[in-house]
């Protein structure tokens, strides 16, 4: 869902089909998630073979115009053999240009192991690392990056659908040092306040020079106060 709502708002036109006919709910969980963030999707009570469901989704996406086609499958365990079979399926279907595998940032060197058996299933061109937000020091997605051999393309660093960046290597190792990423919280505040903002600018210099002014913070603290009021 990320991945759409990343990818719609660089202006793509993406579709959603699920997949996951093992999850109780995810059909339902995918069809909320997908109204509200405006990306049309395919998926069936009643079909049971994700194959299928894929086959007869990507098909009606592509007639609808959409240039970007995600396949959400069902998470699955290196160690169930069924559900590996039907990714495979899945994949043969589909003729994916690009295959992610999508990874909890949690599991520690447990990942090398996860990551190698989807591997050596489908060809898997790159990681996106989930659950950035708790305790994870992202070591496991080094272990993910040698099993795949794939590049990581994204963390998913919350809950909400805008929490999910664009890897990038220096802040990644710099917050497993524990000093924090001072260049993705000033892409952030750029974000919200706006690139023409002069006083945003400003405080941009001040901050990656270690310095911060008593104005520039009161005029920053008004500014995203006021963008939190309603209009009258």
């Amino acid at each position: 869902m990320k991945y759409a709502f990343h990818y719609k708002k660089q202006g793509l036109k993406p579709g959603l089909v699920c997949a996951d006919t093992f999850r109780a709910g995810a059909l339902d969980q995918l069809k909320q998630n997908a109204s509200k963030i405006g990306v049309p999707f395919y998926g069936s009570y009643d079909e049971t073979d994700p194959a299928n469901l894929v086959r007869a989704g990507v098909a009606r996406l592509r007639e609808a115009g959409r240039d970007l086609i995600i396949v959400d499958t069902s998470g699955r365990h290196k160690q169930s053999d069924a559900l590996f079979e039907e990714m495979r399926m899945v994949s043969a279907v589909a003729s994916p240009t690009l295959t992610v595998f999508v990874m909890d940032g949690s599991i520690g060197q447990a990942a090398f192991d996860q990551a190698d058996a989807f591997r050596r299933v489908v060809d898997v061109g790159a990681v996106v690392m989930t659950k950035m937000d708790g305790h994870a020091k992202g070591g496991g997605a080094l272990s993910a990056v040698a099993a795949t051999r794939s590049p990581i393309v994204f963390l998913g660093t919350g809950e909400h659908v805008d929490e999910f960046e664009p890897f990038v290597a220096r802040s990644f190792v710099s917050r497993m040092l524990g000093r924090g990423d001072l260049e993705g919280l000033m892409s952030k505040m750029s974000q919200q306040l706006g690139s023409g903002d002069a006083d945003a600018a400003e405080m941009m210099q001040q901050l990656m020079a270690g310095r911060m002014s008593l104005r520039l913070f009161r005029n920053q603290y008004s500014q995203v106060g006021g963008r939190g009021r309603q209009p009258a």
